[in-house]
């Protein structure tokens, strides 16, 4: 009995053991699941914030990219516009119209030559005829008259006939008043000349006649013209209320008599050369020195300084362009 309950005792001991084990085995397959899990998901975490961390440092780096892709963005128009209008400024001087080209040339060649002759004028005075004087040295007065009228009646007077041609993308209203005051610095130096000349032949003992010559005479026709001309210019078109009509038939005459004028002026003078170095020079003048040769040059240069005027004056292809405003000022209540 006693050995049939030990068996006993034992079988249940056995059974019992193996129930724990068996009831053990789900609790440590749990507890293996869930540590699993949870490691799984602690790994998971740091993935994550990883991914969202990469994600954003992405991001950083694209944002300066993107930036410089916008400045980029910008500044390409930009840059192909300095190049189209660089292009276009190339295009313009390329599509020049020659005669515009060949006008502006002769322009400046036409200025070099007025200003040569002003200063070889100026040095013929000062290194052959003992420079310039007051009333009280009448020899030496006389001497502002070729400078003077060369400067104001040469230079100045056909400056002022292609001042519309000269400065062709200017306002009408600007050029016409700059026209009228060249025209009236012209005007003074002329005056201050023949007040030179009349005196030197006046105030020397004995009086020297005066307007006795051809160059006196064609002289002071040319002066007379210029201010008839300065007049009608002045009554004609800048002074308001004159009619369109009477502008339009008044023009022609207007440039006629301008250039007119001009021309005999530049006659005179070769003459006034001339004869002041027949009278200074004598017999001297015939074996050319230095003084008769200056004088000689000069004259060329009256001549070509002329001859350019005229020509830009006069050439059709050469003429200025009405601009716009200048339309429109025509078109105005009151006429310029």
């Amino acid at each position: 009995m006693s050995k049939d309950l030990d068996v006993e005792q034992a079988a249940q001991a056995t059974m019992t053991t193996t129930s724990i084990e068996v009831k053990a085995e789900p609790v440590a397959v749990v507890e293996l699941t869930t540590t699993t899990a949870a490691g799984a998901a602690v790994a998971a975490m740091p993935t994550t914030n990883v991914d969202k961390s990469s994600k954003a440092a992405e991001e950083q780096k694209q944002q300066p990219v993107a930036a410089t892709t916008t400045i980029v963005e910008q500044v390409q128009p930009t840059v192909a516009a300095v190049v189209e209008a660089t292009a276009n400024r190339g295009d313009n001087k390329s599509n020049m119209d020659p005669a515009l080209i060949n006008f502006k040339v002769l322009y400046v060649l036409t200025q070099l030559c007025g200003l040569t002759m002003i200063v070889l004028v100026g040095t013929w005075i000062g290194q052959h005829f003992g420079g310039l004087g007051g009333t009280d040295n009448p020899r030496l007065e006389f001497n502002w008259h070729p400078l003077l009228m060369t400067i104001g009646f040469i230079y100045l007077y056909g400056n002022s006939i292609l001042v519309y041609r000269g400065f062709r993308t200017t306002r009408k209203k600007t050029l016409k008043l700059t026209h009228a005051g060249i025209h009236l610095a012209a005007f003074v130096l002329t005056v201050i000349a023949l007040k030179t000349v009349f005196d030197s032949h006046n105030l020397v003992d004995p009086p020297i006649p005066n307007m006795y010559s051809l160059h006196s005479w064609l002289g002071l026709s040319a002066v007379i013209i210029f201010c008839l001309q300065y007049v009608a210019g002045f009554m004609a078109f800048l002074v308001p209320g004159m009619r369109e009509n009477y502008k339009i038939a008044l023009m022609p005459l207007h440039i006629y008599f301008g250039l007119f004028g001009f021309t005999l002026a530049i006659a005179s003078a070769v003459m006034g050369l001339t004869e002041k170095a027949i009278f200074t020079l004598g017999a001297n003048y015939s074996t050319l020195p230095a003084a008769a040769v200056l004088t000689n040059i000069i004259g060329v240069l009256y001549i070509i300084f002329g001859a350019l005027v005229v020509y830009l004056a006069t050439e059709p292809s050469y003429k200025r362009k009405a601009l716009p405003e200048d339309t429109a000022l025509l078109s105005g209540p009151v006429n310029e």
